[in-house]
């Protein structure tokens, strides 16, 4: 048939040979947009994305060289990674996760065929995010905090350079808090002010003065929260960890006994909080609801649990608090079937938590 073709229409023959090696030299020649898209890693902050090839992580930071170009990205402002030739069902993981959804993330994570996998940093990111989801669930009460913390030790041990040490610190200390060991919780959360960082040293100072809180002793509590808030440190990931450090201050001084300058201070932290600050919201509302409890106004504090309720519910811990609180509430304004509710909701979303146990 290709001779017949030939004979009748020699031209015709030509042209498409010819097209046809064109053709062959621009798909040799010009790799395609789903290549050229395979070598490229991104680096997702709160101002932007920073794309290219990363050639160095570690618990500080990670090194992304674009043009030949390189810079390091603080490990604090990094949000994600997305990394060149990673599973899909990776990324679905990370949003999970990020929306609160603990056990979607474990199930897309356990879709991946790790032995898949070569890259350092993918494997790195397979195991933080399984870890971290366990230990999301357990905070929530739904899984083991023992087993959880397991996990995230075994991450830091196979994956001592990733940039997600920081915060895989933090959640060993998040499960160790929970599970009523405070002390032992502030021993990791100090592990955080030995990183040459300004921001990991204030992040260490609050978290630890949260342990003291947990404990009754306010004071050392107030010592810590005054690092944070004495600092001349300043900047985009600084303030909210000053904000933060006033909230858990204002809480010390109303368990102190100074209810009603605590409850001035909350209130103008409520009121300068970005909406879609949720942890810091939950906590907030919280500590006004205990400071109007202190203040013998049950009905002031009925609303500011109620907040956290219906509108800040994704941290697991405040809202398991806020539910413990409600349970009286609700029957001190004579709505027993309000009260039921928020018990049985308690009971069933959170049911390992401490307040729940209560």
């Amino acid at each position: 048939m290709a001779n017949m073709n030939a004979k009748i229409n020699p031209s015709l023959n030509l042209s498409l040979r010819g097209r046809g090696i064109i053709l062959l030299i621009a798909l040799v020649a010009t790799p395609s947009l789903a290549s050229a898209q395979s070598t490229i890693d991104r680096i997702r902050r709160q101002n932007g994305v920073d794309s290219g090839k990363i050639t160095a992580t570690t618990p500080l930071g990670v090194t992304i060289s674009k043009s030949g170009v390189e810079s390091t990205v603080p490990a604090e402002e990094i949000e994600a990674i997305t990394f060149a030739g990673e599973p899909g069902e990776l990324n679905t993981a990370r949003n999970a996760l990020q929306a609160g959804r603990a056990q979607d993330a474990l199930d897309s994570l356990a879709k991946i065929t790790v032995a898949d996998i070569r890259r350092e940093e993918i494997l790195a990111d397979v195991d933080f995010y399984t870890a971290r989801a366990k230990a999301q669930l357990a905070l929530a009460g739904s899984g083991d905090p023992a087993a959880a913390a397991g996990d995230v030790r075994t991450f830091m041990t196979k994956h001592n350079k990733s940039f997600h040490v920081p915060q895989a610190i933090e959640t060993l200390g998040d499960l160790l808090a929970a599970a009523g060991q405070p002390a032992d919780a502030r021993t990791e959360y100090a592990k955080l002010s030995k990183a040459k960082s300004p921001y990991f040293e204030l992040k260490s100072a609050l978290l630890v003065g949260r342990t003291y809180q947990t404990e009754g002793d306010h004071a050392q509590a107030q010592a810590e929260f005054d690092k944070v808030l004495a600092s001349t440190d300043d900047g985009a990931q600084i303030a909210p960890l000053k904000l933060a450090a006033t909230l858990e201050r204002a809480v010390s001084q109303a368990a102190a006994g100074q209810a009603k300058e605590a409850t001035t201070a909350i209130s103008d932290i409520i009121a300068q909080a970005k909406p879609e600050d949720a942890e810091l919201l939950a906590r907030a509302y919280n500590a006004l609801g205990d400071c109007y409890l202190q203040s013998k106004d049950p009905r002031g504090a009925l609303f500011a649990f109620l907040h956290v309720d219906l509108l800040y519910s994704q941290d697991a811990e405040a809202h398991a608090k806020a539910l413990h609180e409600l349970v009286p509430l609700w029957k001190n304004v004579g709505r027993d079937s309000r009260s039921q509710e928020a018990a049985q909701k308690l009971a069933e979303k959170y049911p390992g938590s401490r307040w729940a146990k209560q």
